[in-house]
């Protein structure tokens, strides 16, 4: 099938056709034709991306699709590359509805000369997922044969985690988003400090926890909802620190001190409460930014008591590097034929390959 929509707006054209490519010719025979108009509303908003927020996106797509591709070359010298993953940068994300990654595969395979997957989420929402985490299938591959129970937890700017019992089958994993990890604290930093992080925590070392504030953060709907579910910066972003600092009394670090606390009880309701532990204990292996935070770690481990909270690198896994080992799992699953979602994670109906290759 063919699916055109042009400049007119007036709709999508349709054309089923056998087709045929021999040598230097072309065999077509046509089935059927048609033609979907857009409705009023559709058209309306298709003219207000054009007028200017569609600019935007498509300057940012080639501006880190050119990033990527620089720090590509960089590392790929000395090693004979075969095939890259890009996961992209995510500037929109609905669970169910939709994921749209920014940064253009295509300078990554022209400067690589290799093939390049990308767009890793689209196919689990086409058959009904979320489309996200992508992270347990890893987890999965990493600790399946181990004779316990493993949690998983990455503190990015969004905490996710996979738990993974002894001897799990795709089906027996779970993992979702349990909210924020490190994004609200960084958000608040640069809104009240300037500055990128509380690196070291520094920020909000003598700070003091807002007990009253921290109880109307886990009031909110996403830390309760059971899973499938995953999150963003949209939902726990630079919106959220400037809706609470417009009530907040306390100094700078008082908020970040209850924020680092919000992150690791979060992260403890999810693990308490979503995951099929039975209150047992074992080990928790941590990766991301939010692992060299010593204050998040700190608050973890006393929300966790009973868990044996560790660096990923137990599991033989950088912690500062282990989405950048998925993505290149990701990839070679799919020039493999290889499923990597799971359906128990996203929701999706299938287990389906991800990706796309440039």
């Amino acid at each position: 099938m063919g699916l055109m929509s042009g400049t007119s707006m007036d709709g999508i054209d349709t054309v089923v056709a056998n087709v045929a490519l021999a040598g230097n010719g072309l065999e077509f025979e046509v089935l059927s034709q048609g033609s979907a108009p857009f409705s009023d509303a559709d058209r309306e908003a298709i003219k207000r991306a054009l007028s200017g927020d569609a600019a935007r996106l498509a300057d940012l797509h080639y501006r880190l699709g050119e990033l990527y591709a620089q720090a590509a070359e960089e590392a790929a010298a000395g090693h004979n590359l075969e095939l890259a993953g890009l996961h992209g940068q995510t500037v929109a994300h609905k669970d169910g509805a939709y994921s749209l990654q920014l940064g253009s595969p295509s300078p990554l395979s022209a400067r690589l000369g290799v093939p390049v997957i990308f767009n890793f989420r689209e196919a689990d929402i086409a058959a009904g997922g979320n489309g996200a985490p992508l992270m347990p299938y890893l987890d999965w591959l990493l600790v399946r044969e181990r004779p316990d129970t493993i949690i998983t937890l990455n503190l990015g700017g969004i905490a996710n985690l996979s738990c993974v019992p002894a001897g799990a089958q795709k089906a027996d994993v779970t993992g979702f988003d349990t909210g924020p990890a490190m994004s609200l604290i960084d958000c608040a930093c640069g809104q009240l400090f300037d500055q990128r992080a509380d690196l070291d925590g520094k920020l909000s070392e003598g700070g003091t926890v807002d007990g009253q504030l921290l109880e109307e953060l886990m009031r909110h709907p996403y830390i309760s909802r059971r899973p499938p579910k995953s999150t963003g910066v949209d939902e726990f972003g630079d919106a959220m620190v400037g809706d609470i600092l417009n009530g907040f009394r306390g100094n700078g670090a008082d908020l970040l001190r209850t924020l680092i606390a919000y992150t690791a009880r979060s992260v403890a309701t999810g693990v308490n409460n979503f995951t099929p532990t039975n209150g047992q204990g074992g080990l928790l292996a941590v990766s991301g930014g939010g692992a060299h935070h010593p204050t998040v770690m700190g608050d973890l481990g006393r929300e966790l008591s009973i868990w044996q909270i560790e660096p990923s690198a137990v599991l033989g896994v950088d912690p500062d590097f282990k989405e950048a080992l998925l993505m290149a799992v990701l990839a070679v699953a799919k020039m493999e034929n290889q499923p990597a979602n799971m359906p128990a994670v996203t929701g999706a109906r299938r287990e389906v390959v991800l990706g796309q290759i440039a």
